[in-house]
């Protein structure tokens, strides 16, 4: 019995412990930029916590180093974003804490702000570690076409949440 005991109380303890993260793809589009970034749209859920990441890679070419970012939004934040980018207007730009726009012809450009590369590549002859920020161009149809699907999330979120 007693050999029995500390295998079930492992057991127990990694099962109650254990936090069950689950990542759903949203969106995800090419830019429109001389090097072609893949931006990828996820929705995390982590026990009742719901979290957004957007992914960036772009890859590597004679001119380009290759780099990939991470950057993590909390609900409010993305419908901040969602609201911004539907709201922004031929030549309009919009800056934030969190992001900038800028939209002229039918190109916008979208700097993520706190974000960095995660390659963790070095960059130049002293060898200093790749700090980019995240930015790309998209067109003006492929941000309603982003609107729209995170849009869509977020109210699946609202309509589940009441």
């Amino acid at each position: 019995m007693k050999k029995l005991l500390l295998p079930i109380a492992i057991f127990s303890s990694v099962v109650l412990f254990a936090q069950t993260v689950t990542t759903k793809n949203i969106i995800s589009i090419n830019t429109y930029e001389k090097n072609v970034k893949t931006i990828l749209f996820q929705k995390q859920t982590s026990d009742n916590k719901i979290s957004f990441i957007l992914k960036a890679e772009n890859n590597s070419s004679k001119e380009f180093t290759q780099c990939k970012w991470i950057t993590t939004l909390s609900k409010d934040e993305l419908i901040y974003f969602v609201d911004a980018l539907e709201a922004l207007e031929v030549g309009s730009s919009l800056e934030s804490s969190l992001f900038n726009f800028f939209y002229e012809k039918n190109k916008i450009k979208i700097q993520i702000k706190n974000s960095k590369c995660t390659s963790g590549h070095k960059m130049y002859y002293f060898q200093e570690s790749c700090n980019r920020a995240l930015s790309f161009v998209i067109l003006a149809n492929e941000a309603s076409k982003i609107v729209s699907f995170l849009k869509q999330t977020i109210r699946e979120i609202e309509h589940v949440s009441k």
